[in-house]
């Protein structure tokens, strides 16, 4: 397995095993610790519910303004950012990224698309994507749904409803420790590649 994340603002996801160290994990990390990086815990589906009392939806938000104020695809954006992971802006961009899952493989934290409003698509108006959600623990689907409703959680079933279903993405694979780490303003980091090098650089002095 072979994950590379994009950084947003300050932090950066990373799968250790990725980086093909030649030393432990516990070793990398306390180098990594050495260089001011900080590992946090980001709950992204306790994040999400925490927008349901406080988002505001408007069509077209700046990803900036988030999480004051969404839309669906800027409302994942930010929650996946606050994790590390960089998202692109628009859903039918979101659904490119990571893994295709299947519905009964569904798990927390899962990217879910259905049909819109208004749909992208690439080459088939019938594969249009115009809405996103994040799947909770509990098999519902956290999003930004309308103005009249802003940030919600729907059960699955009810999300995808009404033959609206455009598949689902997984970014953070199962059983896989990815974690996440806040850079030290001292340290240029753009993917969690860069980790590597920064880390062989200390076993050679």
């Amino acid at each position: 397995m072979n994950v590379c994340y994009r950084s947003v603002g300050n932090r950066c996801a990373v799968h250790l095993e990725s980086l093909k160290l030649p030393i432990s994990n516990e070793e990398a990390l306390g180098g990594l610790e050495r260089m001011g990086f900080k590992q946090l815990k980001v709950d992204m589906n306790a994040l999400a519910r925490e927008c349901i009392q406080k988002s505001k939806y408007r069509r077209g938000a700046r990803p900036v303004e988030a999480p004051e104020i969404v839309d669906c695809s800027s409302f994942s954006k930010w929650i996946y950012g606050q994790r590390g992971i960089w998202l692109p802006r628009r859903s039918i961009q979101q659904r490119e990224c990571g893994e295709t899952v299947q519905i009964d493989q569904m798990s927390e934290g899962d990217l879910v698309f259905v049909k819109g409003v208004f749909d992208w698509y690439y080459d088939d108006p019938e594969d249009g994507v115009g809405h996103v959600g994040i799947i909770s623990g509990n098999e519902t689907v956290i999003h930004a749904a309308d103005a009249d409703s802003n940030v919600i959680e729907s059960s699955f079933e009810r999300f995808i409803s009404k033959l609206k279903f455009r598949g689902i993405r997984r970014c953070i694979p199962l059983n896989a420790e990815v974690i996440t780490l806040e850079i030290p303003s001292t340290r240029d980091v753009e993917t969690s590649d860069d980790l590597r090098w920064l880390i062989l650089q200390t076993l050679t002095r």
